[in-house]
């Protein structure tokens, strides 16, 4: 009689058993979108493929963020190893997802799109791994006897909020499919280089007027060339829209401005935004 009722009381039952602090990251680590029954209808997969993938970009910059944060509150060390470990969980799951997609028997449009995502999910796992060195780095520098001074803490973090600055444009260009974010990105790139350029000059002239020892200056510098390395996973998210835009023809597009008034326009911003730098 109980027998159709099996699966209604199985539910109740687990709703009046609270869930450990760990089986509830556990179950918010899990990609639900990602149904293997979906598999069967290859086109409803991989647009529940392509809303993870998006997950797992917010989840990369979130990360980053809480990374950059704990330079101010020591507290966020809790979110930021979460967000962390959430990313790579994340990364597995849509890997294993979109090889499953492959097997099918899908066409041009739809495997030019899962090449996409494999890019996403790959870059963007990528991006996860380097905020975990950043945050073993920073985690270091905070253990050792060199601290970091007042200003040295502003400009790191002026120059990781530029950084996050080109990772959104990325999300944003990969969510929307825009192909010609490619030379935003370029141009934003070039501006963030020149500002990390003059950040670990100035640290380095900080180091050595202040009597610092020098392993200072190449923790702080390590941490710097780190975060770059994220700039180079948003170029290799562009060059991915672009061959999707070639494969596909949607041609999207994200302005009309020649080359050289969009890189003037990006110098402007970030010579208004990041004055307080001697460029």
């Amino acid at each position: 009689m109980w027998l159709p009722l099996s699966n209604v009381i199985v539910r109740l039952a687990q709703k009046s058993i609270p869930l450990s602090e760990k089986e509830k990251q556990d179950q918010a680590n899990m990609l639900t979108m990602l149904d293997e029954n979906l598999l069967a209808t290859p086109g409803l997969a991989i647009e529940q493929a392509d809303r993870a993938v998006t997950l797992l970009s917010q989840t990369v910059g979130d990360a980053f963020r809480a990374t950059v944060a704990l330079r101010n509150d020591p507290e966020q060390l809790g979110q930021a190893q979460l967000l962390i470990e959430r990313s790579h969980r994340y990364q597995e799951q849509i890997d294993n997802y979109l090889v499953q997609i492959s097997s099918h028997d899908i066409g041009e449009k739809e495997r030019a799109k899962v090449t996409l995502l494999a890019a996403g999910s790959t870059e963007f796992g990528r991006m996860g791994r380097v905020a975990e060195r950043i945050l073993g780095m920073q985690r270091d520098f905070a253990g050792s006897e060199e601290q970091l001074t007042e200003e040295d803490r502003r400009e790191i973090i002026l120059i990781s909020g530029a950084i996050s600055e080109v990772m959104q444009l990325t999300f944003n260009g990969f969510t929307a499919r825009i192909p010609n974010v490619s030379r935003t990105i370029r141009y934003y790139t070039e501006e963030v280089m020149a500002l990390g350029d003059i950040v670990k000059k100035r640290f380095i002239q900080r180091v050595h007027s202040d009597g610092r020892q020098r392993t200072a200056g190449s923790q702080f510098t390590n941490i710097c060339y780190a975060e770059e390395q994220l700039i180079d996973c948003c170029d290799m998210i562009s060059e991915a829209l672009i061959r999707y835009d070639r494969e596909t023809g949607d041609h999207q597009q994200i302005n009309s401005v020649s080359d050289e008034e969009l890189r003037n326009q990006v110098h402007e911003f970030f010579r208004d935004k990041y004055e307080q730098l001697e460029r």
